[in-house]
């Protein structure tokens, strides 16, 4: 044996000629290890101009006498490099970080949080790893105050990503509370890990408390027939030009659409549709300055445009409840155009939702006498047909009242066709509205006799 098995430090031999060189050289790798300081432990290059006190941790990467000596110990020594391989154990101090850093047989790490920088991974009875740095296994955890106050912080880096707390059982997510993955504060529940639903969601501007869960505490709908189910048009689906309406309340933006249903599935094609919104209507002076969350259901094809007003955003592809929320800006009074229009292609999806709010919840359908009565406040259709059959004498007329279901929006345009007629002066027939709740159908004899006249088809327009 020439070196001690531990240091390396060179023995004197038996007869050995100038015994006192391998003692110095001994001494000197004593003096270099015990209570070792190193200068730094990521300078990959050797300082221009060493002393007999600069040592290195030597860090990937390593050039000139550095190279390829990645974890090793380099020491300066009779005006040369050393370099020396560490066993597990060995402990030096880092000048530059002021820290203790330990090896462990595969790498140099911080000893313990000494300082201001801190511990890349600490694990208290568990092992940390690149995910989990602060590991610790125990019965409970106490995080005490100093005097005062103690507040405990949770920080994401941006809007779309998550700040929250998990509860796992057998590593499997069941419920979660925080910022997952937008600003709004959740409680999520899952059966299995991989499902998630929300429970409770708090709107982080007005503290309005929604259940999305819960179809009974479902948000008001600002939109009208979201589900297209009444369709007084008789729409079959297909092309529709650009202003004209379609199913209830819907009607075709700039450039026409191309849209279809089938049972509650929406599929739009191409162009897009647009419902205009009456803040008057649910007893707002304006929707300017106010969240509004839009939501469709089981958005299938591609990503959704969609446009509130002045503002647009985009609603990503996926099952369930997707949504975007946007706020109208200053200058959208009035009335408010909702518009949707596929990204690209050719997209699917149910249920179209519009809230106060910047929280989706869940599809709560109106009563259908409910939802049919607001639709006939814009449109109304009455079934059959209006005859007059009186008999008058000469330019006399007869007339027929008819009571609107509901209170237009205002007084409204009117449209029909007249399917038989006797004795009538000229065409001085027809059907006309007197003012939002009321109309009449009105028919002028041409001779003294029987004057009829038999109205059908017969539409009441007020949509915008």
């Amino acid at each position: 044996m020439t070196d001690t098995p531990r240091l390396s430090l060179p023995l004197l031999a038996a007869g050995q000629a100038q015994k006192h060189v391998t003692h110095n050289d001994a001494l000197t790798r004593l003096d270099a290890l015990i209570h070792l300081v190193v200068d730094s432990r990521t300078q990959t290059a050797p300082p221009a101009s060493p002393t007999e006190l600069s040592a290195y941790i030597v860090p990937p990467g390593g050039t000139g006498a550095f190279a390829g000596r990645a974890d090793q110990l380099a020491l300066f020594e009779d005006g040369g490099w050393t370099f020396l391989t560490p066993r597990a154990g060995w402990q030096a101090w880092v000048a530059d970080e002021a820290e203790h850093n330990l090896w462990t047989g595969t790498e140099w790490r911080r000893a313990s949080p000494l300082s201001s920088l801190g511990a890349e991974r600490w694990g208290i009875n568990a092992s940390a790893d690149a995910t989990n740095r602060l590991a610790v296994s125990s019965e409970a955890s106490l995080f005490n105050h100093a005097g005062g106050d103690h507040r405990l912080k949770i920080n994401k880096g941006a809007a779309g990503n998550t700040a929250s707390v998990l509860f796992q059982a057998n590593w499997s997510g069941r419920a979660e509370f925080g910022l997952a993955g937008d600003d709004e504060f959740r409680v999520k529940v899952s059966g299995d890990g991989s499902a998630w639903h929300d429970a409770i969601a708090i709107d982080r501007w007005t503290g309005s408390v929604v259940l999305p869960g819960s179809a009974w505490a479902c948000g008001t709908d600002l939109l009208i027939n979201g589900d297209m189910q009444i369709n007084q048009r008789g729409f079959a689906g297909g092309a529709l030009a650009t202003g004209n309406y379609g199913f209830d309340r819907w009607k075709a933006a700039s450039g026409g659409a191309n849209l279809s249903r089938s049972g509650f599935a929406i599929t739009l094609n191409s162009g897009g549709i647009v419902q205009v919104v009456e803040p008057a209507l649910w007893g707002l002076a304006s929707f300017a300055g106010l969240s509004l969350t839009l939501s469709v259901e089981g958005l299938s094809g591609g990503n959704l445009s969609v446009a509130i007003g002045s503002q647009t955003g985009t609603i990503t592809a996926g099952a369930d409840r997707r949504s975007v929320t946007l706020t109208p800006a200053v200058g959208d009074t009035g009335a408010l155009t909702v518009r949707l229009s596929p990204s690209a292609g050719t997209v699917s999806f149910a249920r179209i939702k519009l809230e106060r709010g910047g929280v989706a919840t869940g599809w709560g359908a109106r009563a259908l006498a409910i939802e049919q009565m607001l639709c006939r406040r814009y449109h109304w259709r009455p079934d059959g047909q209006i005859l007059i059959d009186a008999y008058q004498a000469a330019a006399a007329g007869a007339r027929q009242s008819i009571g609107m279901p509901v209170p237009m929006r205002t007084t409204p345009a009117v449209g029909f066709t007249v399917s038989s007629e006797i004795n009538v002066q000229g065409s001085d027939r027809g059907v006309v509205a007197q003012s939002p709740e009321r109309a009449y159908a009105y028919v002028t004899a041409q001779t003294l006799g029987r004057v009829r006249a038999a109205f059908d088809a017969i539409a009441f327009d007020a949509e915008f």
